[in-house]
């Protein structure tokens, strides 16, 4: 099984892994520019085949025209499952910090997730097998490579899954936007679990129940509802992380 993945920062982030798993690159005729000399470049030192082809041959194979004139063919993707995930927990010096996405469905929200949590610091990602979007070519593309670094857990039944992590000592957070309390009022420095709602139905019930607390960001605008998925959960993973980084340089907190 190969799978398709496209645009400038997914396949080159791919092409710098010590372990690159594409199978070959295609660029669109006409493509210039100093970062194709680094697709080059990598491409020759990773030994794999790169080959020039006609925009409209990208196109079709992407089933997008914004693949930013490069794709690749890759093995498909390695999703990580709960053992390893606990057995990687055990492992880790600093408190884990987790994201788990509650059956996002839309590519563009789960790829900014993705890159939001590998640069905020988190351990990985967690996402349900079923009625939720999986690595995908868009959702690679919205991650801007973040997918080649940051681990993707794919469990059965994700209320089971938080159960089992806090079980092993974590803390589990969901964000919803009518919680009384505010992200900022929570010690974040811990073992701990962000969960992000989906799109429209928000935590499903047996999610929720699983969540030891239930945080809110504060809006200045509250006429507009509520953040997208991808904007709440950066929101808190960059205020778990300030807290990490203060807690770590002896501000408190």
């Amino acid at each position: 099984m190969t799978q398709i993945i496209y645009g400038r920062h997914p396949v080159v982030a791919a092409l710098r892994r010590a372990d690159c798993p594409l199978e070959e690159v295609m660029v669109a005729q006409g493509v210039q520019g100093q970062w194709l000399m680094e697709v080059r470049r990598l491409a020759r030192a990773a030994g794999v085949r790169l080959r020039i082809q006609e925009r409209a041959a990208l196109d079709r194979l992407s089933g997008t025209s914004h693949h930013q004139g490069i794709l690749a063919r890759r093995a498909s993707y390695a999703y990580g499952s709960e053992g390893e995930l606990l057995e990687q927990l055990s492992a880790l010096k600093d408190p884990p910090l987790l994201v788990a996405a509650d059956g996002l469905t839309d590519p563009m929200n789960l790829g900014n997730l993705s890159r939001s949590a590998l640069a905020a610091g988190a351990h990985g990602l967690i996402i349900p097998k079923d009625r939720a979007v999986g690595v995908t070519a868009a959702v690679a593309k919205a991650g801007a490579g973040a997918l080649e670094y940051l681990a993707v857990y794919r469990v059965t039944n994700l209320a089971d899954s938080l159960k089992r992590l806090k079980e092993a000592g974590l803390t589990i957070i969901g964000a919803d936007a009518q919680a009384s309390q505010s992200l900022y009022e929570a010690d974040l420095t811990g073992p701990l679990v962000l969960v992000i709602g989906s799109e429209d139905k928000g935590l499903r019930p047996r999610v929720r129940q699983q969540c030891d607390l239930i945080l809110s960001i504060p809006l200045n605008a509250p006429q507009i509802g509520s953040l997208n998925a991808a904007t709440a959960g950066a929101v808190a993973l960059f205020e778990a992380r300030r807290q990490r980084l203060q807690k770590r340089s002896g501000g408190g907190g």
